[in-house]
């Protein structure tokens, strides 16, 4: 995948599951991390997405005032594209708020992915952890995940 490019499994539109208030909510396609029990399986492959131009994503996640959540899979393993994306968005839509769900820490996107913590209000982070999982977490699936707001 280049930078300019997103392979996509879908967007939900006026979503509240994904973050404070409604949002529209990125699902990409690729995941390295293939955490056992995930529920998004089908994210795993990246050739099982849709692929767009980062503007076209813009666009469609910007067709009304509500802000953006973008999940995968794991965005990171498209990380050029999602910065791109996520630079596009804050230039344009300077008051809408990005949600990011990873499967890296917080720690270890510092050292390996720093650029994206400037674009995101706020990071999920961690693998998901099937001895951890907890429906009643707001969120995130397992209780090692932490809701991180970065801005």
């Amino acid at each position: 995948m280049d930078s300019n490019h997103l392979s996509i499994m879908n967007i939900a539109y006026s979503t509240s599951a994904d973050g404070v208030g409604l949002r529209n909510s990125l699902y990409l396609a690729g995941c390295p991390l293939r955490c056992p029990g995930c529920h998004n399986q089908q994210a795993w492959d990246i050739n099982n997405g849709s692929l767009y131009s980062v503007e076209e994503v813009c666009d469609k996640l910007n067709i009304d005032k509500f802000n953006i959540s973008i999940l995968g899979g794991e965005p990171l393993m498209q990380y050029d594209a999602v910065v791109n994306l996520c630079r596009m968005i804050k230039d344009r839509y300077p008051n809408k708020t990005i949600w990011m769900w990873s499967g890296y820490t917080y720690t270890y996107i510092q050292e390996h992915y720093p650029n994206i913590l400037q674009y995101i209000d706020v990071l999920v982070d961690g693998p998901f952890i099937q001895s951890k999982a907890d429906p009643t977490l707001q969120w995130r699936g397992s209780s090692n995940q932490n809701v991180i707001y970065i801005k």
